[in-house]
């Protein structure tokens, strides 16, 4: 069975260096019970489930159950991370939960992934149009500004392309990477109007609304998309918390349900939960570089921002995790250690890294500019 499989193949390495480690060693005080639930002990639940010899026997439907609570179980848990550690960022936690972040998007990938098949939820990996799953996340995030701001002239999206283009990708996670784009321009746009209105004299003629231009081109290596737009706020580029569209906190309530009876209910699949965990700018930067994209922005105030998205065609490339370079930095208490210890194992237990050619990407920004003309 494909579960057994999975657990055949876990990094064994990995769980015996950590069991050999010094700081993995029990204690007498590991016994007493501890009436606060941390996001320590929720992952510690959630390996303890994976590894539980039952799974072996289990059957395929009960299997996908518990690795949907699993991946809902991720999901809370990097949000009340991204509380703790960006709510007041410093470099070290913004460099802390950035790793976190990849890696906890590499576990939802791997259970989404097997969930879409046993379930056949059409969420697996396939052939996509790209013009299509830009025009269901427009839509999609025009509906979450209107839900937000109530009634309100929203931009046009215009969509340029010489020729229909095909992509093979996870289509929740392009539309994500798409929604997260359209969605922080078309509120630099709407802020923008504001602004114009307010200093509009009553004798002006109120200018149309000029729409968001998005063009979509393509070389053999890859796929990419320039978006033009106002100056976006950088506030809306940096690390943060989940917020909503107005840029209120949101999913705060599971701060406060660290009684056990509370987190098992919420730990019920909930998709509300996975769906603000991979909200933000930061969050689609990592979804389109996990294999081999890149996600950037040129934003200059009075001339606007320009987004530029590649994608690569080859569906052969490695995931991409975080380095052990990264935290060459001193770290203070045995806690942080035994952090870096295990990213450490995380990187060398990969084969070598297969970074793609920055030429793909250079070819595809190249394009971009000819595109544009």
């Amino acid at each position: 069975m494909l579960q057994s499989q999975i657990i055949n193949v876990l990094p064994r390495r990995i769980l015996a260096s950590l069991w050999t480690a010094p700081e993995t060693r029990i204690t007498l005080s590991h016994f007493a019970i501890n009436k606060e639930q941390h996001v320590s002990y929720s992952y510690l639940r959630d390996i303890c489930t994976l590894l539980h010899p039952s799974l072996r026997q289990t059957s395929p439907n009960a299997f996908s159950n518990t690795l949907t609570k699993l991946k809902t179980s991720q999901a809370l848990n990097l949000i009340r991370l991204r509380y703790a550690l960006l709510s007041n960022p410093t470099s070290a936690s913004v460099n802390l939960m950035e790793n976190i972040n990849t890696i906890g998007i590499g576990i939802h990938l791997l259970l989404d992934q097997y969930i879409s098949w046993v379930s056949q939820r059409q969420n697996h990996l396939q052939t996509l149009s790209p013009e299509e799953m830009t025009r269901k996340a427009a839509h999609d995030a025009h509906i979450a500004l209107l839900d937000a701001f109530g009634y309100i002239e929203l931009p046009k999206i215009e969509i340029k392309q010489k020729s229909k283009q095909t992509l093979d990708y996870i289509p929740s996670i392009l539309h994500r990477i798409f929604y997260e784009i359209i969605l922080i321009s078309s509120k630099a746009h709407i802020m923008h109007n504001q602004q114009h209105e307010q200093t509009r004299r009553w004798y002006e003629f109120r200018k149309r609304q000029r729409p968001i231009s998005l063009a979509l081109f393509h070389d053999p290596n890859s796929v990419g998309f320039k978006l033009e737009s106002p100056m976006i706020c950088e506030k809306e580029l940096l690390p943060g918390i989940p917020r909503d569209p107005i840029g209120l906190p949101a999913s705060s309530s599971v701060l406060s349900s660290l009684h056990q009876a509370r987190i098992d209910r919420i730990v019920q699949p909930n998709h509300a939960l996975e769906w603000a965990s991979l909200s933000g700018w930061r969050t689609a930067k990592s979804l389109a570089s996990h294999w081999g994209g890149n996600l950037d922005i040129v934003n200059v105030d009075g001339l606007g921002a320009t987004i530029y998205l590649a994608l690569d065609r080859n569906t052969n490339l490695l995931e991409r995790y975080p380095s052990h370079q990264v935290h060459r930095g001193p770290l203070s208490s045995s806690a942080a250690s035994h952090l870096d210890k295990l990213l450490y194992t995380l990187s060398d237990a990969q084969p070598s890294m297969c970074t793609p050619s920055p030429l793909y990407h250079s070819i595809s920004l190249t394009a971009a500019a000819a595109a544009s003309q």
